[in-house]
């Protein structure tokens, strides 16, 4: 019996013992005969035989630069598959390849649960968007942390819904005070795969099982639901920092009641 695997973008076989008879009846044995199976190389097999793959060639720089963007996210090196131009089998794989990303396509270009993802742009575009958490935590055991980048690149940042009438009031109140609200809120997508990632990570930024939205972030500083995030704008505690980011001057110190000044007098 023959056992086929799949080793380099190639079909492999090995064959079991093979008895031989010898003139006088003796056995003669072979173990562990290998026999290379002539077989035409296949993006499916090799697409199929793992949850991500990254293809690549020799000399791409963007190859280069997506794969570091995958590593730092927990992508294992054994995603990577570089093909060989020179190689005879690159033929017939290029033409498998261009039936997912057409006649004229770059390197490198990823697959997913078997599933075509596109080339650089369009992966590294979902990278940032957070679109593979879930399946590089289950795979790769990599921590999701999307949201804490996101945080930790804006100065403030307010996760929202669609259809939320508390973000909308925060919002408003954060435009009233000259606040740009469009840099600083994010609104998630409850019907988006990648939301429940998003959500187990938002309630382990917060320490909450339970919030809802808005919910609000200030130099990666949480601050609260939207009613405490309001009270403490009431309070001044953002004067500073939005003069500082948004260059929001604060409010000029009420003036006197001359009015009441005279009145206190005339009674005196």
């Amino acid at each position: 019996m023959d056992v086929r695997t799949f080793r380099n973008g190639r079909i492999q076989a090995q064959a079991a013992a093979v008895r031989k008879v010898g003139p006088r009846g003796g056995e003669a044995d072979k173990e562990n005969q290998s026999v290379n199976v002539p077989a035409a190389p296949s993006l499916e097999a090799l697409t199929s035989s793992q949850p991500f793959v990254v293809v690549s060639l020799d000399g791409c720089g963007q190859c280069e630069e997506l794969k570091a963007l995958l590593t730092a996210r927990g992508v294992p090196a054994a995603a990577f598959v570089k093909w060989n131009k020179g190689g005879a089998e690159y033929p017939a794989l290029k033409k498998q390849l261009a039936a997912h990303a057409g006649e004229v396509f770059t390197f490198p270009q990823v697959f997913a649960d078997s599933k075509y993802q596109g080339g650089f742009k369009e992966v590294a575009g979902k990278v940032e968007q957070g679109a593979y958490d879930e399946l590089f935590e289950r795979e790769f055991g990599a921590e999701p942390s999307t949201l804490k980048r996101w945080i930790d690149r804006r100065p403030m940042v307010v996760f929202s819904l669609p259809s939320c009438p508390n973000c909308d009031v925060l919002r408003a109140d954060l435009v009233r005070r000259g606040v740009p609200a469009d840099d600083v809120f994010i609104k998630l997508d409850k019907a988006k795969p990648e939301y429940p990632s998003m959500k187990a990570q938002l309630q382990k930024l917060i320490g909450r099982d339970a919030f809802a939205f808005p919910q609000t972030f200030v130099r990666t500083a949480y601050q609260g639901n939207f009613d405490e995030v309001i009270a403490k704008a009431d309070a001044g505690d953002y004067a500073d920092f939005f003069a500082e980011q948004f260059g929001v001057k604060p409010p000029a110190p009420a003036p006197p009641d001359v009015g009441a000044a005279f009145a206190l007098d005339e009674d005196f």
